[in-house]
């Protein structure tokens, strides 16, 4: 009888640990630059806070990210890499959520998270993959006058590396120049990209896509100029100061059109 009563204590034991799961997103959670992540982590509950125990860690390396036992955090074998970034919203526990939030994300943070959790029902874990991104800077315009070309050509910071295309008139492909260099430590990638053209007379698209942050970027420049670049140079000045002048004033009357309206 001791045997089929032990036999039956087992199997309820078993039973109550293959029934607790943890549940993580199957999709990476994209971050952008300087912004807060939320990670995502829930459990099955039990009513005894006292047995909860949760860890996040870095799945590459093990690095303790944050720790919470003993009803309060333990934070003494965080990365110091997470410092005064983590946190843990304990009013949540009882509804089983674990997710954990990372303040000012860097492309240091990129990478696969662990969420471990323990309590009365079982232990589990699930694996969470963030993924950085930087929005690409207002690109910087500059023009080189040579006697038999002409040089347009966008300077930009962001990561990571985008798509970028130089379009005609009627929107052709256009052979370009483009560099990119390594990340910083500062998480961005930095571009260098040109267009060449002999013509005195052109209409040229600048586009870059950046999927990762959902930020498209097309700058247009409309120049024209005699060939001449000692007599030039004013010119194609002035044709792009006329043109973000032009921007500036449209921009101006919408907001001013817009607070009349309200």
């Amino acid at each position: 009888m001791n045997m089929l009563w032990r036999f039956l204590l087992l199997w309820i034991l078993l039973s109550r640990a293959d029934s607790f799961s943890v549940t993580v997103p199957s999709n990476p959670i994209f971050v952008v630059r300087g912004a807060t992540a939320l990670l995502p982590c829930e459990f099955e509950p039990d009513y005894n806070i006292s047995n909860l125990v949760i860890t996040w860690q870095r799945q590459e390396d093990s690095r303790v990210v944050h720790s919470f036992y003993y009803e309060r955090d333990q934070l003494d074998r965080q990365s110091s890499d997470y410092l005064n970034r983590t946190k843990l919203n304990r009013e949540e526990f009882a509804g089983g959520n674990a997710s954990l939030s990372i303040a000012n994300i860097g492309l240091k943070d990129a990478g696969n998270y662990m969420c471990i959790v323990s309590n009365g029902k079982g232990t589990d874990r699930g694996v969470v993959r963030l993924v950085y991104a930087a929005f690409y800077s207002e690109p910087r315009l500059s023009i080189l006058l040579k006697s038999t070309d002409v040089t347009v050509q966008y300077e930009t910071e962001g990561y990571p590396r985008p798509e970028v295309m130089w379009l005609g008139s009627e929107g052709q492909n256009l052979t370009d120049d483009l560099e990119v260099s390594s990340a910083s430590d500062g998480g961005l990638y930095y571009l260098k990209s040109s267009y060449v053209t002999q013509s005195p007379v052109f209409n040229v698209t600048f586009s870059l896509k950046n999927p990762a942050a959902h930020q498209e970027l097309q700058r247009h420049v409309n120049l024209s100029y005699d060939g001449n670049t000692s007599s030039s140079k004013p010119v194609v000045v002035l044709s792009v100061l006329c043109f973000f002048l032009l921007c500036s004033t449209g921009l101006l009357l919408g907001l001013y059109c817009h607070n009349r309206s309200k």
